[in-house]
């Protein structure tokens, strides 16, 4: 085997750490940044310290347990909301999430932790998730270096300047522009590809004016891109394998059929992939999905889709059979750029907007890059090619330059810590609570305006919270320890412990809450009919969040806490009953990989509950009946992950 030499720039990185600094690395996806964050880690176990990995996605936790495993058997654990393997191993691998919530009650754990490293820490920029990121960075314990990594952090200089103000440790950041493999892009438009965006912008295609159209331009037309001219690009160029990204499941399985008709593979690559295929659901036990019969004779041409509504094996099958090289085409959303480890010679991009949670718009540049990157494999190909598909009648092209030539849009702070942060710092800093605040990003980057707003926000839940009897007297209470522990959900369990509501329901009923209370339906979908026993249980929990919804609206507080939704309340009592999970998925149109997400979400609630110290024994037990019940087959992720490794 070839020694690996380094880049310059992990040659810094690797430097520094030996210098005991913290670091934070900004360089392109495929340059090698997790060859920084392996470094640290073998150094961590030559000395007998340990570190902390953290990623934004139990998926990516997942595959980086696994590779660590393999890499450093037996010194690897892993700590999620659903899986807790080897915790006390020199590496262990966290959700962000998980991370901020261990050192907020009980940092003591990480004395014998040298280092934290981030994964993708541009996801202090989530609307939904970034506060966690930013909490977790307050909170370090002060023994604690961190390596930080992303491929798109373009403020990075008032990123390390907030570090070193916030905490007393050095900080390097080291910033890496170039490829080691250089992106082509080329676009389809009217179903021609051009080469490159010169050629595109001076096509008769993209000089029209969508805001403020001519006569002519008003009733343009172009023709549409066929998938198989597309192809016959791609093929050209030996394109393939190719990562094909949609921003809808359903469009991901169209494509993944129209695609159906051409074969990507030899006769002897199609038996071995057959082969493969085949001996993989053996392994995982896996044969009822409806994804199966419809993904076997695709996959045998070498293609294949892959998305969040899949069962997370047939995920994980799909995936390890992209790694062999013979899957030569997959269509998937865009949690397949996320950190996980699947490049390609080309991608393809099917639209270049989504929706973004709150609105739908075009995609950020740093976005459009994070799936980019996937393209052009490191020391085997010289190049990597970047296919745009462009609809003229829904981009120009000063947007679509934006987009591709643009800067990264910066690191901005999403601050607005959630009733559960509140009470647990609450129970360390008291009235000081406010102190809180200006060791923020949000403080250091913001407005005196927009600092004014957020600390009003805290201002304004610190009051709901003693008016609502959480805090009194300087003390949380008796339901503010529970609710400390169930982050995002915290008012909700919070007045249902309270009037007595958890101890008064049984086994059946608890799962039936708790999947409510984390379900968020999709867009569009249609609602269940429901019996007469949950219609009574869902005007009483909806009574319930309408009082605390008042309370909220009155203090000024957004966004509100989350309602029930009992979509998938019927499906909860056969699960608990014991149903077959592939009988299971029969009775609703909810995509299987959803139900399996969802159920597992209200077990890790089960498991936040059963953690407080207030909740009596008879519940404790009840709790755990419930779990045992339900965390079983397709839903125990902890069984699911020791199959893998």
């Amino acid at each position: 085997m070839k020694p690996i030499v380094l880049d310059p720039f992990q040659k810094q990185a690797i430097s520094c750490a030996k210098e005991n600094h913290s670091i934070i690395v900004s360089a392109p996806t495929g340059a090698g940044k997790t060859l920084i964050a392996e470094h640290i880690i073998e150094d961590c176990i030559n000395k007998d310290k340990g570190v902390i990995y953290t990623a934004p996605i139990k998926a990516l936790s997942n595959q980086k347990f696994r590779d660590f495993s393999l890499k450093y058997p037996g010194k690897t654990g892993i700590l999620t909301g659903d899986v807790s393997i080897n915790r006390n191993a020199p590496i262990l691998i966290m959700t962000t999430e998980i991370f901020r919530n261990a050192i907020l009650v009980n940092p003591e754990e990480f004395k014998k932790r040298d280092w934290v490293i981030f994964d993708e820490i541009h996801y202090l920029d989530d609307i939904e998730r970034g506060t966690v990121w930013e909490e977790a960075i307050i909170l370090l314990p002060k023994e604690m270096k961190l390596l930080a990594l992303s491929a798109t952090i373009p403020n990075i200089g008032d990123f390390s300047k907030w570090l070193r103000e916030v905490h007393s440790f050095p900080v390097d950041s080291i910033v890496e522009k170039i490829r080691p493999v250089p992106l082509h892009f080329l676009f389809q438009c009217d179903n021609e590809v051009f080469d490159n965006f010169p050629a595109l912008k001076n096509s008769k295609f993209l000089r029209r004016n969508l805001k403020n159209p001519s006569y002519q331009e008003r009733y343009f037309f172009s023709k549409p891109n066929r998938i198989r001219n597309l192809f016959q690009a791609i093929e050209n160029r030996s394109g393939f394998p190719c990562v094909y990204f949609s921003f809808s499941r359903r469009r991901c399985e169209e494509l993944a059929q129209e695609s159906g008709q051409i074969s990507l593979l030899s006769k002897s690559e199609k038996k071995e992939i057959v082969s493969l295929f085949d001996d993989l659901l053996t392994k995982f036990n896996l044969s009822a999905s409806p994804h199966i019969s419809f993904l076997s004779p695709l996959i045998a041409k070498g293609i294949a889709y892959h998305h969040a509504g899949l069962l997370p094996t047939l995920k994980e099958i799909i995936e390890r059979l992209f790694t062999t090289g013979l899957i030569k085409l997959i269509f998937t959303t865009e949690t397949f750029a996320l950190g996980i480890n699947m490049p390609a010679k080309t991608v393809a991009f099917d639209s270049l907007s989504k929706f973004y949670g709150r609105y739908h718009g075009y995609l950020k540049t740093r976005d459009f890059y994070q799936m980019a990157g996937r393209a052009g494999r490191r020391g085997i190909d010289t190049e990597g090619f970047v296919f745009s598909r462009i609809n003229p009648s829904h981009i120009d092209h000063e947007s679509l330059e934006n987009i591709i030539y643009g800067d990264y849009e910066p690191i901005k702070s999403q601050l607005n810590s959630c009733y559960a942060t509140i009470l647990n710092l609450y129970q360390i800093m008291g009235e000081k609570i406010y102190d809180f605040y200006p060791k923020s990003f949000h403080f250091y980057q913001s407005k005196n305006w927009e600092k004014k707003d957020v600390l009003g926000l805290l201002k304004r839940k610190m009051a709901l919270l003693k008016e609502m009897n959480y805090i009194r007297g300087g003390q949380i209470t008796a339901k503010a320890f529970l609710a400390a522990k169930v982050y995002s959900f915290e008012l909700a369990i919070g007045e249902l412990f309270q009037i007595g509501a958890l101890n008064g329901l049984n086994e059946e009923a608890l799962f039936v809450l708790v999947t409510a209370l984390v379900y968020e339906p999709r867009k569009g979908e249609q609602r269940p009919k429901f019996n007469k026993k949950i219609k009574k249980f869902k005007k009483d929990l909806n009574e319930l969040t309408r009082y605390i919804h008042k309370t909220e609206k009155s203090f000024r507080i957004i966004p509100l806490s989350k309602n029930f939704f009992f979509n998938l309340s019927e499906l909860s009592k056969m699960w608990y009953e014991g149903m077959d999970f592939s009988k299971l998925n029969r009775h609703c149109q909810i995509d299987e990989g959803e139900i399996v997400r969802y159920f597992r979400m209200g077990i890790q609630v089960l498991k936040e509950i059963r953690s407080s110290g207030i909740i009596d024994a008879p519940l404790k037990e009840k709790i755990n009946r419930c779990i045992k019940a339900v965390n079983r087959d397709e839903i125990d992720a902890e069984k699911q992950l020791r199959q893998e490794i």
